[in-house]
């Protein structure tokens, strides 16, 4: 598996695939499918991802699946996630609608929760 980045300095509209990871340093404007999609503080990314991990400590907004999500400290989310599971740090900002505990792979089911976040700190 590979291990690709998005410098700082570099802004992308469009979509981008691979396998692997994916490090997110600056800006990307499109969609995303990699295996593992890390945004660092100071990067940002406005699209869709579809991912087995995500893990964001700078600025989303989209939707995700995947089946393992990090929002970190200092990070802001304005997201619909459907997730496994769920990992919310201390000061990290969530706006939108999370699905944790669903399948994120395979044939569509039921939902077996959901909840609403308004835009707030979320102390954990």
């Amino acid at each position: 598996m590979s291990n690709s980045v998005i410098s700082s300095d570099v802004k992308i509209e469009g979509n981008i695939t691979g396998k692997g990871s994916i490090r997110i340093e600056g800006n990307v404007r499109g969609n995303l499918d990699f295996d593992d999609v890390f945004i660092v503080a100071g990067g940002s990314v406005t699209g869709d991802i579809n991912a087995k991990s995500f893990t964001n400590e700078g600025n989303f907004e989209g939707n995700v699946s995947a089946d393992e999500a990090e929002l970190k400290v200092g990070s802001c989310s304005r997201i619909n996630l459907k997730t496994q599971t769920l990992m919310i740090e201390s000061s990290a900002i969530v706006v939108g609608e999370v699905k944790c505990g669903v399948p994120t792979r395979g044939p569509k089911q039921t939902s077996l929760g959901s909840t609403n976040v308004k835009q707030q700190s979320l102390n954990i």
